[in-house]
């Protein structure tokens, strides 16, 4: 079978990767590379670790993807955004949702399962590779990058379809049926935890800071994946709210990330252009190098001057959409300070028309419409708040305030005096929406929380039936279920 399917070795670098598959995960060997020319020393190994990374963000790239979480509760005003006003109505099968590259969503989940596929062939062949210059170390640590980007890759899939195939044999032609999510998470865990000892805590190349696995992004996705498994967990909850306080804390230990400061506009876009000492896992992007994005939150929330804007909304000073009224005064209640609301808005309230708000987070903008900076999935704000629900969870009050106000300190809020319990979570919980609004957590946070039950945490709500027959996820879809009939789709998309 290893020689049969040497002629796929160079195929990791290709961008048409898995693009002649009659079935959704078939490999097939492509003639014109052959074993012997590719997989034979460093720059190889290099090249095709680099491909994992590059074929995660060109799924990123290809619609509003990493902005759907935050679109899909409702909390923004999308005036004639009906695409995303369809996302937050959880009407996902509807035809509206065809823009913003939404429907390639709906379509394909293709390109997920070609950076899968590339991890699988590193992880494979890697550590076989004989070259003087590639030691042993060298080979361990590309072998757990790919690791890492594979279990990463899962666990967002997860997050959107719940049960999902999976595939680890880079060879197998054969088709699979989902696989249950827990079965796909415990996979990812033991991955992440023979990965994390041969991953880097630090690069010595400061362009590689938070664009490339280390220690800290393992530890913190393992920590979201267990805070994922209590979500679901029908017993056993307090074990993996331990599991995931004690990985974020292990990666406070590190000494590698820190809070920095909201004090100017040159401190935030420090932080979210990306590879700063408080970024743990980002996507890089750079127009200097043809990598800029626009399907993101920036295009929809910014206007003149900040960026290029239909004239036809207010002589192009009105965002195509605002965060809702109601939303700004309970994230930002009236009186009290936040720098977050000072330096992250513009006209929050839209005194000078009905979308003249600007949420400036993302501001970071090339010529044209384009986002020019990271995408930022893990950071360590998020983090230390990810340790205190946990903490909450477990009944360690005293720890869990202590984790909160490191971040409201930090924006310059008063620190929490209220009490525990149920309290303290929900506390937590809306400033984890605070911190990190924009960013692509929201929606799969309501969800873990079983908060996506409850009208009064987001307009987007569902009822238990509607959430037991996964209409919190996305449909499967139909181009997968047509390849391959072990796949089924989720019960509430089915109808």
């Amino acid at each position: 079978m290893r020689i049969l399917y040497r002629t796929i070795a160079a195929v990791v670098l290709c961008s048409c990767f898995l693009s002649s598959c009659t079935k959704f995960l078939e490999v097939k060997p492509i003639d014109k590379f052959s074993g012997e020319e590719f997989w034979r020393n460093r720059e190889d190994a290099e090249k095709a670790v680099n491909s994992c990374y590059e074929l995660l963000k060109e799924k990123f790239l290809e619609s509003a993807l990493y902005n759907t979480p935050d679109f899909r509760p409702g909390v923004w005003d999308y005036f004639k955004k009906t695409d995303f006003e369809t996302l937050s109505k959880n009407a996902l099968n509807s035809p509206d949702m065809s823009g913003d590259g939404l429907i390639s969503i709906l379509n394909s989940w293709q390109g997920f399962y070609k950076c899968i596929a590339s991890s699988n062939l590193c992880i494979d062949r890697i550590p076989d590779i004989q070259d003087e210059s590639l030691g042993e170390k060298e080979k361990r640590q590309l072998t757990a990058e790919a690791r890492f980007i594979r279990s990463f890759t899962y666990f967002y899939m997860v997050e959107m379809y719940g049960d999902v195939p999976l595939q680890t044999d880079p060879y197998s032609i054969e088709n699979k049926p989902r696989a249950p999510m827990q079965e796909v998470l415990d996979f990812c865990l033991k991955d992440l935890e023979t990965a994390a000892p041969d991953l880097p805590q630090v690069y010595d190349d400061p362009t590689n800071r938070a664009v490339r696995a280390t220690q800290g992004a393992a530890y913190t996705l393992m920590a979201h994946i267990y805070m994922w498994k209590a979500g679901f967990a029908k017993s056993g909850q307090e074990e993996y709210w331990q599991k995931a306080a004690d990985l974020c804390k292990q990666v406070m230990d590190l000494g590698v990330y820190k809070l920095l400061p909201y004090s100017s506009q040159e401190d935030m876009q420090a932080i979210f252009k990306g590879r700063s000492e408080e970024g743990i896992f980002e996507l890089s992007l750079d127009a200097n190098y043809g990598n800029s994005y626009h399907f993101i939150i920036a295009q929809y929330v910014l206007h003149q001057p900040v960026i290029q804007s239909n004239a036809n909304l207010y002589g192009g000073l009105g965002s195509e959409i605002v965060l809702k009224r109601e939303v700004i005064d309970k994230l930002y209640p009236p009186g009290e300070q936040d720098n977050r609301l000072s330096l992250w808005f513009d006209d929050p309230y839209c005194t000078v028309n009905p979308q003249s708000a600007m949420f400036l987070k993302f501001s970071s903008i090339s010529e044209g419409r384009d986002f020019d900076a990271n995408l930022i999935f893990f950071r360590y704000a998020g983090l230390i708040l990810l340790r205190a629900e946990a903490l909450a969870g477990l009944g360690k009050d005293e720890e869990a305030i202590e984790m909160l106000n490191k971040v409201r300190t930090r924006a310059g809020v008063s620190s929490y005096t209220g009490g525990g319990s149920d309290a303290l979570k929900d506390a937590v919980f809306l400033e984890r929406e605070k911190e990190l609004l924009g960013e692509g957590h929201l929606w799969y946070d309501l969800v873990r929380t079983r908060r996506v039950l409850d009208l009064n945490q987001t307009y987007n709500y569902l009822t238990p039936d509607m959430f037991d027959q996964a209409a919190w996820t996305w449909p499967v879809p139909q181009s997968a279920i047509d390849k391959d009939p072990l796949i089924t789709q989720n019960l509430f998309w089915a109808k």
